[in-house]
């Protein structure tokens, strides 16, 4: 995640000690210039903001931000391969369960039709 990771206001990329937040808006800060601004509101488009400490533990939809695109499209076509399977084994499950289902009402349908000839005679 570190390659991909700068400050939009000092424009410094990470270093051993520096650690980036990521706002709600959109704008990535080092510690330093974080603590430079006020608190809760953004340095770059002074907005009320929220911060999130960018880090190892940080949520895998964040850090998906912060991935090289060759890397995000392995790891999600892997993720829509299988829940595609998932998703087409379970629809030909309920599509046999309805196949199944017309056959019985057909048979049922066909029961009644020669019951009614039968007292139609």
């Amino acid at each position: 995640m570190t390659s991909r990771v700068f400050c939009n206001r000092c424009f410094q990329p990470p270093h051993r000690t520096s650690r980036f937040s990521l706002t709600n808006c959109g704008h990535v800060y080092c510690d330093i210039c974080l603590r430079k601004g006020r608190k809760d509101e953004c340095l770059i488009c002074k907005v009320p903001c929220h911060t999130v400490l960018l880090s190892k533990h940080t949520d895998s939809s964040i850090q998906a931000f912060f991935m090289g695109i060759d890397g995000l499209c392995t790891k999600y076509s892997k993720e829509t391969s299988q829940i595609s399977e998932f998703q087409e084994k379970h629809r030909k499950r309920l599509l046999a369960f309805y196949r199944e289902k017309i056959s019985q009402l057909e048979e049922s349908l066909q029961k009644a039709v020669l019951q009614i000839e039968q007292l139609q005679r």
